[in-house]
């Protein structure tokens, strides 16, 4: 079965050089930020950006770096690649929503924004680290 709506493999390269990076800062900056970073110096060059993108640019780019891994063709494409790409979809889809029940019925407030922020990427990430597990299992 051939797919329409897959990229080259080539991309997947480009996805993981722009996934690793804004993956590395965001883990960096935004839950550990307050505790680590409360007083450091050499983040003071984002204190000069009007409205301050910065959360906005590192979730964009993590986006569409994992956008670009998810949908890339792997370098061999086949029915059992196909039919993993499939359940690795359903499944991450899945447990996103299994977890944002549980999230919705448990948290309230403001920390249900981080929840519903967080959400944004796990589909993604669940279905990436599905689909590469399985991958390399099987090799």
């Amino acid at each position: 079965m051939k797919s329409k709506f897959l990229l080259p493999h080539l991309y997947k390269k480009i996805g993981w050089s722009i996934t690793i990076p804004f993956l590395i800062i965001g883990i960096l900056l935004f839950p550990l930020g307050d505790v680590f970073f409360k007083n450091a110096t050499w983040l003071t060059f984002l204190d000069n950006f009007p409205g301050q993108y910065t959360d906005e640019i590192i979730a964009a780019g993590l986006i569409m770096g994992m956008l670009l891994v998810a949908f890339s063709k792997e370098k061999v494409e086949d029915e059992y690649i196909n039919k993993v790409r499939l359940e690795s979809l359903q499944i991450s889809v899945l447990i996103n929503y299994l977890l944002l029940i549980i999230c919705i019925l448990l948290i309230y407030d403001v920390e249900f924004l981080s929840v519903m922020t967080y959400n944004m990427f796990t589909i993604l990430l669940l279905f990436i680290i599905r689909f590469n597990f399985i991958i390399y299992r099987n090799k």
